[in-house]
């Protein structure tokens, strides 16, 4: 039996599928079991990283974890590691952050490095994925882009090579399902490098459309931050780092390949495969 945690988000919710695929049994956690909408044949029972005494019925019966973290991202690594240990699960496989890698102090690098540490000491056999931004950050821009037929970015216009979710649960699935990934840490990108203007340019090659983009300032993003957390120096130090030139995803990596024999998915296939969020007539409060 496999635990996805975070079993309703992009990543955990296409680990569930593709592990049933391959007949594996699948326990998935979730909050809200009843409204959870996840395929057919998994055990989906209610509880949360956050709360340790619900881990202990998840891990019963449990040889390998996927942790996905939404929230204190270290102490919901730390209720993980304790339950693990009491369970005797003994794989555990993290979705960290290539922020971890990043050369500039900041709190998303300082949040997932604490996280893994808690998993080291799970005593269980571990394995760290560090994605880069992920394709489906753009569909942050599917308001104005619908509106306005623009793009305001938040994260500066610096090359990188994000990734697709449907390529982090794969790699996720090969470190759960694989020997020889045991004590490695992969750091996940996409097949291409893109500034965030050229990923405009091919979403609305997609669309068919013209969007014009933008870079938003960095003090307004540091404010809309800061005014989500309540943390201004926080938002300060993640805009820096987010913005910088040297972020660790700049160029891409083979670990994608590495781990699942195929290539990475390319950003032009996320845009086709997600083009009705932009769509103009889209109904305002459906999922973005």
């Amino acid at each position: 039996m496999i635990l996805i945690t975070g079993a309703t988000g992009k990543v955990g919710r296409e680990a569930v599928r593709q592990l049933l695929g391959l007949g594996h049994g699948v326990r998935a956690l979730s909050r809200r079991p009843e409204t959870a909408g996840l395929p057919g044949g998994a055990d989906v029972v209610a509880g949360s990283p956050a709360d340790p005494v619900s881990l202990d019925d998840a891990f019963t019966g449990v040889s390998a974890v996927l942790a996905v973290l939404v929230g204190d991202v270290p102490a919901e690594a730390a209720n993980i590691a304790r339950a693990a240990r009491r369970a005797g699960t003994g794989r555990i496989v993290l979705l960290s952050s290539a922020s971890v890698r990043h050369p500039l102090p900041h709190g998303i690098a300082d949040e997932h490095r604490a996280a893994e540490e808690a998993v080291l000491r799970s005593g269980a056999a571990w394995t760290f994925l560090r994605p880069g931004p992920f394709h489906a950050n753009t569909s942050w821009w599917s308001r104005t882009v619908r509106e306005r037929g623009a793009v305001r970015c938040w994260i500066g216009n610096n090359p990188g090579a994000p990734v697709d979710e449907y390529d982090i649960a794969s790699t996720a699935v090969a470190a759960l399902t694989q020997d020889g990934h045991e004590g490695r840490s992969y750091l996940l990108t996409g097949p291409q490098t893109l500034t965030s203007r050229e990923q405009t340019r091919i979403l609305g090659d997609v669309l068919g459309r013209t969007l014009d983009f933008s870079v938003a300032p960095a003090d307004e993003v540091v404010d809309v931050f800061a005014g989500i957390t309540g943390d201004r120096t926080a938002a300060a130090t993640n805009v820096a780092a987010l913005r910088s030139p040297e972020v660790p995803w700049a160029k891409p990596t083979t670990a994608v390949r590495d781990l699942t024999g195929r290539e990475p998915r390319p950003y032009r296939r996320w845009a086709v495969e997600n083009a009705a969020l932009f769509a103009p007539d889209r109904a305002e409060g459906s999922a973005e």
